[in-house]
């Protein structure tokens, strides 16, 4: 079965990907696709928002957390241009974690600001790029 090999080969310890395509994407989507609902009409589609950006957290957390035993912190690699561009990966990406979280918690407790959601979305898809894009190099 050379699709079932194909398709958990990724899986695999060691292979750097960090579930980026298996966690990292659909929680970007869902994040867009509840963030798209809630301008569309907050009336109407704060639950759905509510949903999709509490699963786009959860999906985030879960891939922080296979990743954290196999973090790479500090120079590691023996370019260091990459050292710089996985850094700026992690600060990144530790950015748009604490404004996701920050506006989970703002959205559960009833108060209505754009700016966290949005600050995450954008560095989730900045580092979900640059993620793809080190995973490429």
């Amino acid at each position: 079965m050379i699709g079932h090999k194909i398709w958990f080969e990724p899986l695999q310890a060691g292979t750097n990907l960090h579930l980026t395509v298996y966690l990292g994407l659909p929680a970007i989507i869902l994040l867009a696709i509840g963030t798209l609902l809630y301008q569309i009409s907050k009336e109407k589609y704060t639950f759905a928002h509510g949903v999709c950006a509490g699963l786009s957290l959860l999906l985030t957390t879960i891939n922080v957390v296979v990743i954290l035993p196999d973090a790479r912190i500090g120079i590691l690699f023996s370019n260091p241009a990459l050292d710089l561009f996985h850094f700026i990966h992690i600060i990144i990406g530790a950015v748009g974690y604490l404004f996701g979280i920050l506006a989970f918690l703002t959205g559960i407790s009833g108060i209505r600001v754009k700016w966290p959601g949005l600050t995450a979305l954008t560095c989730w898809t900045i580092v979900f790029v640059m993620g793809y894009i080190q995973f490429l190099m």
